[in-house]
């Protein structure tokens, strides 16, 4: 992923930003955006709690060992084998009780017309 996207590289003066028209402008003000240049080029229009958040996506993640969990391995591969759930019958019946039903009523109409 291009961290350069994330990058803030100034904050600029809102009259100074052009392809925007006024009333945008205006409006982004009034909810409380700035604009600011990214890495690469572009104009974004973010609040502070934005701000910080792409301040914080662009830093390299700090991996503490100790709070990470481990997964449980199994065998050779050392993979987490997922469990298998089976079905029950009454998963089964409640899933397909359409199709039971008509071949039921198949079946007593079969069974009526050959006697």
């Amino acid at each position: 992923m291009d961290k350069k996207r994330f990058l803030i590289v100034e904050e600029l003066d809102p009259a100074s930003v052009t392809g925007v028209p006024e009333v945008h402008k205006k409006h982004y003000e009034e909810l409380g955006y700035k604009p600011y240049r990214m890495g690469d080029g572009r104009v974004k229009w973010l609040t502070e709690a934005e701000k910080a958040y792409n301040r914080s996506r662009v830093l390299p993640a700090v991996k503490n060992k100790l709070s990470l969990k481990k997964t449980p391995t199994d065998g050779f591969t050392g993979l987490k084998r997922k469990r298998r759930h089976r079905r029950t019958i009454w998963t089964i019946i409640a899933e397909n009780w359409v199709f039971l039903a008509i071949a039921a009523i198949i079946l007593i109409v079969a069974i009526v017309y050959m006697r």
